[in-house]
């Protein structure tokens, strides 16, 4: 129905509705409307609090808030948004890091900054109304066409992905297009190099003026975060943790009498009955019921018997909420855009070529593109350069030999996933890729995306799109000649849940 979304709205907790939230929201209006769309709310140890994704700095009150979008910093970071991420065409995603719209232009939730999920976050509710009354709405949203059968002319099916626990085939729809370009020097000595290179957000109906342009042999898949995606469920690691721990349990009292615990006199009465039976079937069943106790909300900790099972239980939760980006170490939070790697000549996610299970890796999509990015530089270097020639020897390979083929290991050659380092490669069986790239040489390409986005900030390509990109300086004083180039297309999809 034209017209309709969604807003954020107040959950009674214990009959009444928090007034600061109110407040906050409110607040969060106002400066919306003054066109400070990049501010959000998120929940801080269950304290609602502002957040400037422009600077990923949180503000725990409105005069915090007003101090800081007056500040001197927030001012910069404004400046360089004009010219990147402000435009009247956005990129259509929110991952909390550095892009802040969503697909439809509505704000989805509020996110827990500490990554903790909480069953008392605000809720969404309905709203009817026209969009210009919405303050969430972005005139650069998209308007996503369909074909005659009401599907998407770019909708994929990507095969044996892990996703709610199980293996199946995941559907995804084309959000967009970005463009990949370049700008390079080259000196009068004949030497050249990268000196800016960004990705150009055209959307989905986006006209490209040059149609010789390739389309990248990879692209890149959004999901809306959670904590268990593209990963085995916290409850099964859970239980075969707790099967183990049962084992251990049955194997002790073989050899001894269990000391009891302070908190056995807590155990419900079919708990005590299952530690009176013997055999495997005991461990099993207790184990379902420590699950059952687990998937609780409530989480009652307390019966569980065993103090060392209890601390576990904890630790496995405290790490499932603590989720962090491999590519720039900050919590992916819940509900916001996170991607992963899809190889366009296989059809496959990267991932799956490191494991047979349908596991995947997932980054910020901000974080994604800038990898991306990345890979392209290192590999449009080496053409910049041109291949050196081969020198003819008699002599055997000795150890200079041998280092300088682990240095070609190391380099970049094409786009792959960051943290495990697969492509998406078919190979024959059970045979699985291996990396190539050493953690420590990973560690640095990272440092080198993070260093060279501070300085794209900083000096950004002006452009009539939004974009997002590296800016290398050059250190030498040399005249040199600069050229601007598109390289590749980049495709979008998110998964269609």
């Amino acid at each position: 129905m034209a017209g309709r979304g969604k807003e954020l709205g107040f959950v009674e907790r214990n009959g009444v509705i928090n007034l600061k939230e109110q407040l906050a929201r409110t607040a969060l209006r106002n400066v919306r409307l003054k066109g400070h769309t990049y501010v959000e709310l998120r929940e801080d140890n269950k304290k609602v609090i502002f957040f400037c994704v422009l600077c990923l700095s949180p503000c725990y009150s409105d005069s915090v808030l007003h101090d800081h979008l007056r500040g001197h910093l927030h001012k910069q970071m404004y400046e360089a948004a004009k010219a990147t991420l402000l435009k009247q065409n956005p990129f259509p995603f929110n991952d909390g890091m550095l892009f802040f719209h969503s697909e439809d232009g509505v704000e989805r939730r509020v996110v827990p900054s500490n990554g903790a999920g909480n069953g008392n976050c605000l809720a969404i509710v309905p709203f009817e109304g026209n969009e210009s009354e919405n303050e969430f709405s972005s005139e650069g949203s998209l308007d996503l066409g369909q074909g005659d059968e009401g599907v998407d002319v770019g909708d994929l099916v990507i095969p044996d992905v892990l996703c709610k626990d199980k293996v199946s085939d995941l559907e995804v729809r084309e959000v967009g297009v970005g463009k990949i370009s370049v700008r390079f020097w080259d000196k009068d000595k004949g030497s050249k190099g990268i000196k800016k290179i960004w990705c150009e957000w055209l959307g989905k109906n986006g006209s490209v003026d040059d149609d010789m342009i390739l389309y990248h042999d990879f692209a890149v898949v959004s999901f809306a975060f959670d904590f268990d995606l593209g990963r085995k469920g916290v409850l099964d690691e859970l239980q075969d943790f707790l099967s183990s721990s049962s084992r251990l349990e049955i194997e002790g009292n073989k050899k001894g009498k269990k000391r009891k615990s302070p908190s056995d006199t807590d155990l419900s009465e079919s708990l005590s009955n299952q530690e009176e039976s013997s055999g495997e079937e005991s461990g099993n069943s207790n184990s379902k019921n420590l699950l059952d106790v687990y998937d609780d909300k409530s989480l009652q900790l307390r019966l569980v018997p065993d103090k060392y099972t209890r601390k576990e239980i904890r630790t496995r939760q405290r790490l499932a909420s603590e989720r962090v980006c491999d590519i720039c170490q900050h919590k992916m939070l819940p509900g916001k855009n996170v991607a992963t790697l899809l190889n366009m000549k296989t059809g496959r996610i990267v991932c799956s070529s490191r494991n047979l299970n349908g596991a995947f890796h997932v980054f910020h999509i901000s974080c994604l593109i800038h990898w991306i990015l990345l890979c392209e530089s290192e590999v449009y270097t080496k053409q910049l350069v041109g291949p050196e020639p081969k020198r003819r020897s008699r002599r055997k390979k000795g150890a200079k030999s041998k280092k300088v083929d682990e240095d070609v290991k190391k380099q970049i050659y094409s786009a792959f996933c960051p943290e495990c380092q697969g492509t998406g490669i078919e190979l024959g069986g059970d045979e699985l890729e291996k990396p190539t790239v050493s953690l420590s040489e990973m560690f640095k390409y990272k440092m080198k995306a993070s260093d060279g986005h501070k300085e794209y900030i900083k000096a950004p390509e002006l452009l009539q799109n939004c974009s997002t990109g590296f800016y290398f300086p050059s250190q030498s004083e040399e005249a040199m000649q600069e050229n601007v180039s598109p390289l590749k297309l980049l495709r979008f999809y998110h998964a269609v849940e």
